[in-house]
């Protein structure tokens, strides 16, 4: 799987793992499933109430017109509102986000969603999934003209277990504070901690030790190299049951 590399000022370097063409491809399918049923649910509602026997042809366009909007909006309404995500988004585990990995702006949601008629209902999804396959980012044209990307938000289990294996009965907890993180941001740290270390990059340890103390609120006394095993080590013990 791709990934988008990115480089903090503090030089501590984060990498996120790109949506797959497949889980882009499901989670538009799914969204479009529910368009095309919000729209036979329409059609029935207007069919059953009479309103589509009314002479009054404005009356019925206007009617039509206005509950049509739900539809036409969904993915600006549900990305904006749900931080770059959609229902098929959400259930595939991808989300919008600018190239520099941070949440996407309403202007850029908003470009997004424009694109959607050239490079997916134009072109029947051909340009957007070929420039999907072409660039670097895997970026349809509406991520080129907004700035943004999909990536995966999947946890990796993998790095939980391992970390599981590593405690033992006795851990007491260190830093109850580690509660304000969520395991995405824990296993974030542990791929960049390991990454420095077999790097042998002591800047980006004492950059990312930092970034931990702001985050839990805490000032600690121990060595960066210390520090964030602890870290990681007392978040999986306190949720290694739930």
């Amino acid at each position: 799987m791709n990934k988008l590399y990115i480089n903090t000022p503090q030089n501590v370097k984060f990498e996120y793992k790109l949506a797959s063409l497949g889980a882009r491809v499901l989670a538009f399918a799914v969204d479009y499933g529910i368009i095309m049923a919000y729209f036979i649910f329409t059609f029935l509602l207007l069919t059953f109430s009479g309103l589509r026997d009314s002479k009054d042809n404005w009356l019925i366009m206007g009617i039509v017109s206005l509950s049509s909007l739900p539809a036409i909006f969904y993915t600006l309404i549900l990305e904006t509102a749900m931080e770059g995500q959609t229902v098929g988004k959400r259930l595939m585990k991808v989300k919008v986000v600018k190239i520099d990995g941070t949440r996407a702006t309403f202007y850029q949601y908003f470009i997004r969603w424009i694109s959607n008629t050239v490079d997916i209902f134009f072109s029947m999804g051909g340009l957007g999934i070929l420039s999907i396959i072409l660039t670097k980012n895997s970026q349809r044209l509406g991520d080129l003209a907004a700035d943004t990307t999909v990536i995966s938000v999947k946890e990796d289990l993998n790095l939980q277990v391992t970390l599981f294996e590593e405690l033992t009965a006795e851990h007491r907890v260190t830093y109850p504070e580690v509660v304000r993180l969520t395991d995405q941001d824990v296993n974030q740290i542990k791929d960049i901690f390991e990454t420095a270390k077999s790097r042998k990059n002591y800047s980006i340890v004492l950059a990312l030790a930092t970034r931990v103390e702001i985050l839990l609120g805490i000032k600690s006394q121990l060595a960066p190299e210390d520090f964030i095993p602890l870290v990681i080590q007392d978040h999986y013990y306190i949720y290694r049951d739930k």
